[in-house]
């Protein structure tokens, strides 16, 4: 199916300055990470370049009918489109849950979260505004990013948008709480966080700013091994934008996470 659906998205036509919406749906009505299934899993080369912008939603109600009959996948069907602009169809915004404007990344990007974690969790004061209490387990949300770029990058949305969005979303995790846990967090994140010492990256991992806005905390921690597993499955809607307006020599992030609802058909 994945080989299908690049050969499908390879004729769309060049799209400079545009934005590309992916909607995605299936009877399986399990949780997911909707930005993944529709963009990071097929990989960037698999989108035109040029583009400004993607935005990723799951898909509520009955799928499409198919053009041709096509085979379930362990019972049920799945249903991928792409468009070049459109809007999201399924969810609009309900409510503001944070914001912030302009978070420098310091970091280099290295193809993980931890640098859009740490410079959510290491922003200014005043640069992140948090503006309700955290909601339920079970509501969905939604999340909208400008990267700001410098003038070498990045460029491409569908490159990013896994690491920027799960950074984000797991800065706003409650903390570990201080402890032998945080300490191992620091412990092996810091051979990977140049330039933080292990004491103030185990005072992030157990702190809850900014937020909390979920719940448990977003660190898998097995032994030495630890991995930052933020509630992405929750998010149902989304859009990561690129604009070449960094002020200064780092790239910066602005955007918010806001409470869905369904749009009626």
């Amino acid at each position: 199916m994945a080989a299908e659906l690049r050969q499908a998205i390879g004729r769309l036509p060049p799209a400079a300055a545009a934005v590309l919406t992916g909607r995605y749906l299936s009877t399986d009505r399990s949780r997911c990470d909707v930005e993944n299934r529709l963009f990071t899993n097929l990989g960037a080369s698999s989108f035109p370049r040029g583009l400004a912008a993607i935005r990723f939603e799951r898909g509520t109600g009955p799928l499409p009918p198919p053009p041709a009959p096509v085979a379930s996948v362990a019972g049920h069907p799945y249903y991928y489109s792409y468009r070049l602009g459109g809007v999201w169809q399924s969810w609009e915004p309900a409510g503001l849950l944070a914001r912030w404007h302009r978070v420098t990344r310091r970091l280099a990007d290295d193809g993980s979260c931890r640098p859009v974690w740490l410079a959510m969790k290491t922003a200014a004061a005043g640069q992140i505004e948090v503006l309700a209490p955290a909601p339920p387990a079970s509501a969905e949300f939604g999340v909208r990013v400008v990267i700001h770029a410098t003038s070498r990058g990045p460029r491409q949305p569908a490159v990013v948008s896994e690491t920027v969005v799960d950074g984000i979303i797991a800065a706003f995790h409650v903390g570990l709480g201080h402890g032998p846990v945080a300490a191992a967090v620091a412990a092996a994140m810091a051979p990977r966080l140049p330039g933080m010492a292990e004491t103030d990256i185990e005072a992030l991992a157990a702190g809850s700013t900014p937020g909390p806005l979920f719940s448990p905390s977003a660190f898998t921690v097995k032994g030495t091994y630890v991995q930052i597993s933020p509630c992405d499955e929750r998010c149902q809607a989304g859009e990561v934008t690129i604009r070449p307006d960094a002020e200064g020599q780092y790239p910066q992030i602005s955007g918010e996470i806001f409470l869905l609802r369904r749009v009626s058909a």
